[in-house]
């Protein structure tokens, strides 16, 4: 009889470098490399490191960039073992060379209709440099393919780290979903974000376990970097009612200002009032209308929220709804594989400044549970 055992999934942690010179200075870095860790960065870099602590690391791949090497030295020496750190040109950051070094205002407001090209329509936005006139978003993921096609052979049932750019995880994770580029736009990436895909093997499409969760820098929630006006959601799974469970979600929302929440079904009701103890001014809202999701979406696509204050509401429903949704904010044909973990929380931002909602974080554990030592990665 023929033995036929399922291989060992791969995982791979993406990690952006921790916050840079540039960074405090609101200017494009791009594939320059003129930008270095600040203080932050390099403590922030650290204490990423003691989160991943828990975590057997095969061997860690970087960009030869030096923001991204100096944070792999800083993750490796707060692990207190000695794992292999590799550079690979693959991962460097989308190659911006009209647009580096100038500051973010600068580029808004003097090259107003290729900033707004660059965020509406990245699939189709050009930029001229020394190779001539190419499209920085398609070659970045034309970059991340190979990546990917390079390494997943090389370490197959593994766990990797890798430490790269915020536009290039966001090429990774496109790739490894299936995702065009014309949504590069549609995912946040944070200074030391922490996000974790799952390779179940050759040939099958990655699960998505956590984006962009920055727990353990001690963020009660991602930062907004698209301005602090619009709409943000917060996206609970419904599915799950353990003690625990509601303590880490009443923890994680209790400093939050919270408009509203909406809850699908008699299950998400339950949790919602549990979990929303503590606000007793929000104002609560049940269905049983299973499509209600899809309405979510048209009104967070209308751009039609008033003022600049921002409104942030929490959305509790069964893990296949919540999957839905944000398949759709992805960009994806289909739904995609995603973990939805009880007691973490999904975050979406609708920006007034935007034409579409941003995923901020998926998975988002919040303090609390890094300081219990529960982490999506330490599997």
């Amino acid at each position: 009889m023929t033995n036929t055992q399922t291989p060992a999934p791969t995982q791979v942690i993406l990690l952006r470098h921790g916050r840079s010179t540039f960074n405090d200075k609101g200017r494009y870095q791009g594939a320059s490399d003129e930008s270095v860790l600040t203080a932050k960065g390099l403590a922030d870099a650290h204490q990423t490191g003691i989160a991943l602590r828990v975590t057997a690391f095969s061997a860690i791949y970087t960009s030869p960039l030096q923001r991204t090497q100096q944070t792999a030295q800083g993750i490796q020496s707060a692990l207190c073992r000695s794992i292999p750190i590799k550079t690979h040109p693959d991962l460097k950051e989308v190659d911006l060379p009209g647009w580096a070094g100038l500051p973010y205002q600068y580029v808004r407001e003097t090259m107003a209709a290729n900033y707004r090209c660059w965020m509406e329509h990245p699939h189709l936005f050009e930029m001229t440099g020394p190779q001539g006139v190419r499209r920085p978003v398609q070659d970045l993921y034309d970059q991340a393919r190979q990546f990917w096609q390079q390494i997943l052979p090389r370490h197959s049932g593994q766990t990797l780290l890798v430490v790269s750019h915020g536009g290039t995880i966001r090429a990774l994770m496109g790739t490894a979903l299936g995702l065009s580029c014309r949504h590069f736009q549609a995912l946040q990436q944070s200074n030391c974000g922490i996000s974790v895909l799952r390779f179940p093997g050759q040939g099958q499409p990655a699960h998505l376990e956590a984006m962009n969760d920055t727990s353990h820098l001690g963020e009660a929630l991602p930062k907004l970097k698209a301005g602090k006006q619009g709409l943000r959601l917060l996206l609970v799974p419904s599915e799950e009612h353990r003690f625990q469970t509601v303590e880490s979600l009443r923890t994680l929302l209790s400093p939050q200002d919270l408009s509203f929440s909406v809850s699908q079904g008699d299950t998400a009701e339950r949790l919602s009032k549990a979990i929303l103890s503590e606000h007793p001014q929000t104002v609560q809202l049940h269905t049983h209308c299973s499509d209600f999701h899809h309405l979510w979406l048209r009104t967070l696509n209308r751009r039609n929220l008033s003022g600049q204050s921002m409104m942030t509401g929490v959305l509790v429903a069964p893990s296949h709804l919540l999957q839905q949704m944000i398949s759709q904010i992805m960009g994806a044909e289909q739904v995609l594989h995603l973990s939805q973990i009880a007691g973490r929380v999904s975050v979406v931002h609708c920006p007034t400044t935007q034409p579409a909602p941003i995923l901020q974080a998926m998975n988002f554990a919040g303090p609390a549970l890094i300081q219990q030592g529960t982490f999506a990665c330490a599997s």
